[in-house]
């Protein structure tokens, strides 16, 4: 027996990690194979060219190769005689002998290097021709990626790598290198005969916003860029963190974050681009779009993240980046260095809810006090001589205290007793002690990294255990990754990684629902220990009509301490994702690269329910026939536990063939190029089960329906008498999503100074229409960069750094999975319980000319940088004009229904992003780093097509709330206007007056106002950082300003059948005005009272200011000094303390959270205590 075995695993590995292994294994050695034939091609010949040139000289000769080939000629001046000519007229020559023939009859000689280069000198020094490595690093000792190597007085040159080394031939052993980089001090270094050096560039703490961002295609120098990019430093990724997302939190303008009460985060960058589609932005992970979210990542594994925003930044994503893109790249191996081992651990610690926040209720005395007034007034009434006219009234005690002496089974006095005896009791403790637990998360992450020869490698193991907030409840994680890099030869690199990330959650814990629906005087247990009973059904009408005993389960009692103690929740998930590539390095400069990602998400969600919980033995109970003449019971369900079961599987791959170019062309001219093509497919499958009734979980084995599944096989009827059927059959769903693309993109830069770019992409999809011009519709983008502080007319200005203009404009995408091209019927599992027929239902009528949404983006932006580096930062000025989205547009009714899903609405998105950045040294080792970003947004529909606006649909929000002129966000709600004739009214058009629920049909914007945005348009984040000795204190605030929320009012709940229960507005409401609130029922009798429950919640009194600021974070390290490192052989060690969500300064005067208003799980106020340590 294999009962906790996991779905797609089979005997020791998952099935789908034997076929991406075998196929991975083919595909790697297929295309290394073809590779070594192609690259042997390529360097066993010497390329060939025609010429005909007649008495040029011989730098002339020189530069005609060099454009008709991809040699570069290093050489010195000096030694080129001017007064030699010659004259070539050759047809497909090798160059080796173009070149002898032309210098035959000078001093001269040359030597054709590996990297294409060749070097002429006099014969004599031609010899002296030597092959100089070395390595370049910041002042931290962190290596340095695109830094320019070049040879003095020579043309020739090369870039370092990802691992800061190079590696140049040069003509003479005591020759100088010229090593520069952007924001760094240019150095000038001698050889003096040596053949490695190591270069320390200084300057790079002065000037953080300069880096290489990454676009998950390529990466370059963030100054070449004309996109508008975001950029998360290291030191900023390292702090601690269970979701790398939270990093992201207050550091780039113009991407607003939301949190769940568990701290994580989802994103909305530079606002709304879509009316239904998804407004998530794209992931990118080493180069893929991920399925899953940022809880497949170990935070502890990344190395960068980059948010692209504009269309030149994020077009080459095409169909998926109009929401903008997060790139995340993890870390890997470096070259040349030893075992390094890293660890690190810490716990995240959190204190229980607050009640009377998250569960605001009246008080227990005025809840009673409540309950009596309303059951006089404004409630139903139990028909005392009828099971089925009062047995569903779940009402709470006070309430059927208050019905018993109604209908005369108690007496008043007995009645009183009870009311006093609860108007005294609360249950707040008991809740904190029995259902909720103080959260907390232990991680603890071990990472192995070095080289071996020409192979890098990097392994890390995270595991992760979480106690929610809930007693019962948490998960356990565990993420394995690993990446390598092989220097299979000069000309051939092999890329390979892998994730594996476990997950197991449990929730046998209750849910805030459960505890909202407890009275405040409900106890969990008596005074002896032992379980209440929390009615769910009008109980003393049971015990006067059901013989309860004769039932299959004589207890009908419920408690959640008892469901929570006998139920088994898990859902567990199992993700993987495997990359592979090689590339393929033809020529200098020039390279091919094939890559592919595997992704599989198994999930399975697994519910048990034992018998001893009310969950069971009232489905059974109530399920059993009842010959209520006779009190013969029938069972029709087994007794025994219930278990619910729920697979599914997702699958998806990506194929992408690529070729770049990236060089330096003699001093002045610098091309990046890409261009390629990828395939991606994702099939997603989901297997449920129907109800097993009857389960055991430790023989596993369960029942079958005594009486089968009722419906045209047999009529069978529940205890009242109503026909019941009971589902019997499995569901099933697939779906499947292909895309071709092709994409290319070209920077150029002239003199260091001037850069144009542009890029093309384009998506084919099998859910996009048929028609090429809709399936293959391209996106693209151009851009300009003018390095300002480059020009003559500002070298005088020594107080200028860095003055970058970029001016770009382009086009994204976005996609709607929600509906099709073609009509879409939902198919009903099972035959119908009449006919026994299969039906189905219209699910879309279907869009013929279904396509990509499309978001026109032009961005305008400066970068600067002042008083050597000292001041920094940028602005951003943007316009989003969306066209082609997807809405719920009004058709004739002839097409069989009023509204459908068309490409036809319009948004726009138009705003402004700033950055201010700082870095001071205050004294010898005190340092300050600050950051400040602000950034506006206005959204606005522009076009939407639809032909009346309800009132109902306004006031719910939504989709449904889209107007067309207003703000995709907005809040519509009614202006109270006092009462009239004892009823509350709203004011409606010319200033009518309407009762509620009693406005006429017709265009809702006649009855409610637009009281403004929920999301914020303007958004602040403040970050600094302070060194101080061995200490880094830093904070992160942030800021949201110019929305609205709707604060909570009181519920007026009527006691109708379920269980409402006054909220802590009761007092307000009690002693308020009744022309500003609206009152209780003034009528003795109201019949109308369901309608204040009903419309209150969308009156304008209700919204208030929604700015607040955050203190998101508090970090203080300590980092170990080098002389205790020394003595531990320790090569760093760290301890830190870190404080989440410390408070918020809020605008409204009601004192809520905006983000989490009353009665709503807010994230609670967490401390990090943890530790790293590296060797």
């Amino acid at each position: 027996m294999q009962k906790n075995q996991l779905p797609g695993w089979g005997k020791g590995f998952p099935v789908g990690f034997i076929k991406v292994l075998m196929f991975m294994k083919l595909t790697v050695f297929l295309t290394a194979f073809a590779c070594l034939h192609v690259s042997a091609e390529i360097y066993s010949q010497d390329t060939k060219v025609s010429l005909k040139l007649k008495s040029v000289s011989i730098q002339h000769l020189f530069n005609a190769i060099e454009k008709k080939t991809a040699y570069r000629f290093v050489f010195s001046n000096d030694v080129i005689p001017e007064n030699i000519k010659v004259s070539i007229d050759v047809q497909n020559t090798a160059v080796s002998e173009v070149l002898s023939h032309a210098l035959d009859h000078s001093n001269l000689d040359f030597r054709m290097l590996e990297n294409d280069m060749i070097v002429v000198a006099d014969r004599n020094s031609i010899r002296q021709v030597v092959r100089i490595g070395g390595k370049v690093t910041d002042a931290n000792g962190e290596p340095l990626e695109g830094v320019s190597v070049t040879i003095k007085g020579s043309s020739g040159g090369t870039f370092t790598a990802a691992d800061g080394f190079f590696s140049l031939d040069v003509p003479d052993e005591n020759a100088e290198l010229v090593f520069s980089y952007v924001g760094l001090e240019t150095q000038v270094i001698p050889l003096k005969g040596r053949k490695t050096i190591e270069v320390v560039m200084k300057g790079a703490r002065q000037l953080s916003t300069v880096t290489v961002v990454n676009t998950g295609f390529q990466q370059f120098n963030k100054e070449r860029a004309t996109g508008s990019f975001g950029y998360i430093d290291k030191e900023q990724l390292a702090r601690p963190t269970t979701n790398i997302a939270s990093r992201i939190i207050g550091t780039t303008a113009g991407v607003q974050a939301t949190l769940d009460v568990d701290g994580n985060p989802t994103f909305e960058i530079r606002g709304k681009t879509s009316l239904y589609a998804t407004a998530r932005p794209l992931v990118v992970v080493d180069g893929f779009p991920i399925q899953g979210d940022f809880n497949t990542i170990n935070p502890n594994d990344v190395e960068s993240v980059t948010v692209l925003k504009d269309a030149a930044a994020a077009s080459i994503w095409g169909a998926r980046s109009a929401n903008g893109v997060i790139v995340v790249v993890t870390k890997k191996g470096r070259r040349n260095t030893p075992l390094k081992v890293e660890f690190s651990a810490f716990t995240k610690m959190g204190g229980k809810f607050d009640l009377d926040y998250v569960n605001p209720l009246a008080s227990s005395a005025e809840t009673v006090d409540y309950e009596q007034r309303a059951f006089n007034k404004w409630s139903a009434r139990v028909n005392p001589g009828s099971l089925a006219g009062g047995y569903s009234f779940a009402w709470s005690e006070a309430t059927i205290a208050l019905s018993e002496e109604t209908l005369g089974f108690i007496t008043a006095a007995e009645r009183e007793a009870i009311i006093a005896r609860l108007a005294t009791q609360s249950n707040k403790q008991q809740i904190r002690d029995l259902l909720l637990a103080n959260p907390a998360t232990q991680q603890y992450n071990l990472s192995l990294s070095g080289s071996t020869g020409r192979m890098t490698n990097m392994l890390s193991m995270l595991f992760e255990n979480n106690q929610s907030n809930f007693k019962e409840s948490g998960y356990q994680k565990y993420l394995l990754n690993f990446r390598s890099t092989s220097n299979i030869t000069k000309w051939l690199d092999l890329h390979i990684g892998g994730m594996v990330h476990y997950n197991k959650e449990k929730s046998n814990g209750v849910s805030l629902a459960d505890i909202q629906g407890l009275a405040p005087y409900e106890m969990l247990q008596h005074e002896d220990g032992s379980l209440t009973n929390i009615h769910q059904y009008y109980y003393p009408i049971i015990d006067r009509f059901v013989p309860t005993e004769l039932f299959p389960y004589a207890d009908w009692t419920y408690n959640p301490v008892q469901e929570i103690r006998n139920r088994d929740r898990t859902n567990t998930q199992l993700h993987a994702r495997l990359q592979a590539g090689i590339t393929l390095k033809l020529m200098k400069g020039l390279t091919f690269d094939s890559k592919l990602q595997y992704e599989l998400h198994n999930a399975w969600d697994r519910q048990h329910n034992n018998e001893n919980t009310f969950y069971v033995r009232n489905r059974v109970n109530i399920a059993t026939s009842w010959d209520q003449a006779t009190d013969v019971m029938t069972p029709n369900l087994p007794k025994g536990g219930i278990l619910s079961q729920y697979r599914s599987r997702s699958q998806s791959y990506n194929i992408r063939n690529s070729v770049s170019y990236n060089n330096l062309l003699g001093r002045d001219h610098e091309v990046n190029f890409i261009a390629g093509v990828e395939i991606a497919n994702q099939v997603s499958e989901g297997f449920g089960n129907p109800l097993t009734y009857g389960y055991n979980d430790e023989t596993l084995t369960s029942g079958t329906f005594p009486n089968g599944p009722g419906g045209t096989f047999r009529t069978i009827q529940n205890w009242l008498g109503s026909n019941i059927t009971f589902p019997y059959s499995n569901t099933f769903s697939y779906s499947t999503n292909r895309y071709f693309s092709s994409f290319a993109n070209l920077a150029y830069t002239y003199l260091s100074k001037y850069t144009v770019s542009g890029s093309f992409r384009t998506d084919a999809s099998n859910i996009i229409a048929d028609d090429p011009k809709y399936r293959y519709s391209p996106f693209w983008s151009a851009g300009l960069a003018w390095q300002m502080h480059k020009e003559d007319f500002l070298s005088h200005a020594s107080w200028l750094n860095r003055l970058n203009m970029r001016l770009t404009y382009g086009f994204n995408g976005n996609e709607d999975r929600s509906t099709s091209f073609k009509p879409l019927i939902s198919a009903n599992p099972t035959p119908n319980i009449y006919t026994n027929d299969y039906t189905a239902t219209i699910a879309s009528y279907g869009n013929p000319t279904l396509r990509w949404e499309k978001t026109a983006t032009w961005n305008a932006g400066v970068d600067y940088s002042l008083f050597s580096n000292k001041l920094f930062g940028k602005i951003d000025v943007y316009s989003k004009y969306g066209r082609d989205q997807i809405a719920q547009l009004s058709i004739p009714a002839v097409n069989g229904t009023t509204s459908q899903k068309l490409n036809n609405a319009e948004i726009s998105n138009r705003g402004i992003e700033i950055e201010l950045g700082t870095s001071q040294r205050i004294a010898e080792r005190i340092s300050w780093q600050g950051n400040l970003n602000f950034s506006y947004n206005r959204n606005r529909i522009e076009k939407l097509f639809v032909a009346t606006y309800s009132a109902y649909s306004l006031f719910n929000g939504g989709t449904g709330a889209y107007v067309e002129g207003e703000n995709a966000d907005a809040l519509w709600r009614f202006e109270y206007a006092g009462i009239q004739d004892n009823q509350p009214v709203v004011k409606g058009e010319k200033g009518a007056l309407y009762n509620f629920g009693a406005w006429t049909p017709g265009d809702g914007r006649d009855y409610l106002l637009n009281m403004g945005t929920t999301v914020a348009p303007y958004t602040l984040g403040f970050m600094n950082t302070f060194r101080i000795y061995d200490f880094d204190l830093s904070f992160i605030i942030t800021g949201k300003f110019g929305h609205v929320f709707q604060r909570m009012g009181f519920n007026y709940p009527p006691l109708w059948y379920s269980r409402l229960l006054p909220n802590a507005k009761y007092s307000e409401v009690a002693n308020g005005d009744p022309s500003r609130i609206v009152p209780l029922p003034l009528n003795d009798i109201e019949d109308r009272y369901y309608f204040w429950d009903r419309f209150h919640q969308y009156l304008s009194y209700l919204v208030e200011d929604a700015s607040h600021i955050r203190m998101q974070e508090v970090n203080l390290t300590y980092n170990v000094n080098k002389r205790t490192l020394s003595t531990l052989r320790l090569d760093n060690v760290q301890v830190f303390a870190q404080g989440n969500n410390l408070f918020t300064i809020y605008a409204n005067k009601a004192k809520e959270d905006p983000e989490y208003p009353l009665g709503t799980m807010n994230p609670q106020p967490t401390i990090t205590l943890g530790l790293k340590c590296s060797l």
